[in-house]
């Protein structure tokens, strides 16, 4: 039996159908174009440097034997963003990734791991301890801890309770020491696998607002990023030189390091860096926040972890008496072409900003591009790669060129460079994402601009793609009236052509009315033989009556 498919099932089939194949190509064609813009930037863009870093007291800073002032130095490493996300996507779930439940992994002839255990709730401690016997032999005794809220057991105990929702200290791979926060139980937990101990910090109150997605060490994709230290440098005698291979040493009293101090960085939600104090394991003031990166139309004063593709952030502390002394940290962008540099005191105020940037001699002056706008014109062929890319993205459905303009902020910076359908990091959703003065417009505080400016803005962006979908629409018009569609069934075509432009216009010419079409015998057009009536004229079909002859042909 032959199953019949309506059809407006089969368009609307057809039709996902089509919009798939066509995107796929064109996602990759548009990630060959944004590859080859970055791999072309020039080095000078890639890197932002901070001297002196400001973290040094000035009687160090200026003493007269440096030969190099203390600097941080962040760099993009990255040639090209063309891993669709998948790079932050793994290293996220991987052993010790902010996203995986394996908190450590090593394994020689002895396998030792830490992972938490959803089933049971549990933080589980599996390691192997080797004894010395008496008569030289080596015995080898495997152990596993569980690890709850209230306690340790060397059993899944009901006891020591459960664990429901945690984020992890990502510092390094130390087996017996973990910091832990359960957002359910809201509260932090130091975890001493050694001592076998579980220490609690309180419970943070019912209207706090903090909010953290990352403790430690904060880094996301930590490959595209780079980011180093220095403490001011001095230069070594010739007699040591030769010892140390090395030309120049740090300043002595400038024995500032990236060890563990008295705090943990703790990352929040929105984007606000705090201090954890690792004793009492409550917050001990603002350490600073990630670095907001200058984009190629409006740039935010304040970022979150999802509006960047990558980042990095450590403390400073004395390696004397461990005294903290400060922060830096840096922010890659969504597309990653531009990165922001930020220094902050201990007491989280914001001393020192830098950004990539290109510089350029004109005349007799030096201009300073942004890396995000000159990635796209001061490279070699980046103006082709540009409008290719500019061209490609106006082949994509009008109606999801919008979409992509009102969801600009809500997806995922490594998310954005898998999008199919929706592009976050098209041009259109580039003018879409909302400035800090877009966001007060809103509000009301500020009449600089606002949305209706920046929707027109974003429709002249995507002008080309608008008049193929009007002249596409225009043709399927006159199509329908050929075949002879109803007046209904011609709106919807174009109102479709319209919204989804190319993808439209395909599948109207696969789903349409596959009739061999006659000549109206009153008006002279092509007409459909299978309706009662012209669908252009309106007569009626007339067929001559066959009426059989008065005479006949007889054998003889």
């Amino acid at each position: 039996m032959k199953l019949k498919i309506s059809y407006p099932v089969r368009v609307f089939a057809t039709g996902f159908v089509v919009l798939t194949l066509l995107s796929i190509p064109l996602l990759w064609f548009r990630l060959l174009c944004e590859s080859t813009l970055v791999s072309r930037m020039p080095g000078d863009a890639r890197g932002a440097i901070i001297m002196p870093s400001g973290l040094v007291p000035p009687e160090l800073e200026n003493d007269p034997n440096v030969v190099r002032h203390s600097y941080v130095l962040a760099s993009i490493r990255t040639d090209e963003p063309r891993f669709l996300g998948i790079i932050d996507y793994f290293q996220a779930r991987s052993p010790g990734g902010r996203r995986s439940n394996i908190y450590y992994f090593y394994k020689d002839d002895y396998e030792n791991w830490t992972y938490f255990d959803e089933s049971t709730g549990l933080i589980v401690n599996h390691f192997s301890r080797i004894k010395k016997m008496p008569d030289d032999t080596i015995q080898q005794k495997k152990v596993r801890l569980y690890a709850g809220p209230e306690g340790m057991s060397e059993t899944a105990d009901k006891n020591i309770g459960r664990f429901i929702a945690l984020i992890t200290d990502s510092t390094g791979w130390d087996q017996s020491l973990l910091t832990v926060y359960d957002k359910n139980l809201r509260r932090f937990f130091a975890i001493d696998f050694e001592k076998r101990t579980v220490f609690k910090g309180p419970q943070l109150v019912k209207n706090d607002k903090h909010k953290p997605v990352q403790i430690g060490l904060l880094r996301k994709n930590p490959s595209f990023v780079h980011m180093d230290w220095s403490a001011p440098q001095i230069t070594v005698p010739d007699e040591e030189r030769k010892k140390r291979s090395q030309s120049t040493k740090p300043l002595p009293g400038t024995n500032y390091g990236r060890g563990s101090g008295p705090y943990l960085l703790v990352l929040d939600e929105t984007g606000r860096i705090d201090l954890l104090d690792r004793e009492t394991l409550e917050f001990a003031g603002t350490a600073g926040r990630l670095p907001a990166p200058q984009t190629f139309f409006s740039s935010k004063q304040s970022v979150t972890d999802k509006d960047l593709l990558g980042y990095r952030a450590f403390v400073l502390t004395s390696t004397t008496d461990r005294q903290y002394l400060g922060m830096c940290a840096a922010s890659l962008s969504r597309e990653g072409t531009a990165l922001a540099l930020a220094v902050f005191d201990e007491k989280g105020k914001r001393i020192r900003t830098s950004n990539t940037m290109l510089k350029k001699r004109i005349g007799s002056s030096n201009h300073y591009i942004p890396s995000s706008r000159a990635v796209f014109f001061e490279a070699p062929w980046a103006p082709a790669s540009t409008i290719g890319k500019y061209l490609l993205e106006n082949l994509h459905p009008p109606l999801l060129s919008i979409a992509s303009f009102f969801t600009a902020d809500s997806i995922e910076a490594g998310a954005g460079h898998r999008g199919l359908f929706i592009l976050p990091n098209s041009f259109v959703a580039m003018k879409g994402r909302k400035s800090d003065s877009l966001i007060a417009s809103i509000k009301g505080r500020d009449k600089s601009e606002n949305i209706g400016t920046k929707l027109y803005a974003a429709l002249l962006i995507i002008l080309p793609s608008i008049i193929l979908a009007i002249l596409l629409a225009w043709w399927v018009s006159k199509d329908t009236i050929t075949v002879g569609l109803s007046e209904k069934a011609k709106l919807y075509w174009m109102l479709g052509t319209l919204a989804f432009g190319l993808a439209a216009y395909i599948t109207y010419r696969l789903t349409r009315p596959k009739i061999t079409l006659v000549t109206c015998a009153n008006c002279g057009n092509l007409r459909r033989p299978d309706m009662d009536k012209c669908h252009r004229c309106g007569s009626a079909w007339c067929v001559p009556e066959l009426i059989p002859p008065a005479w006949r042909v007889i054998d003889s």
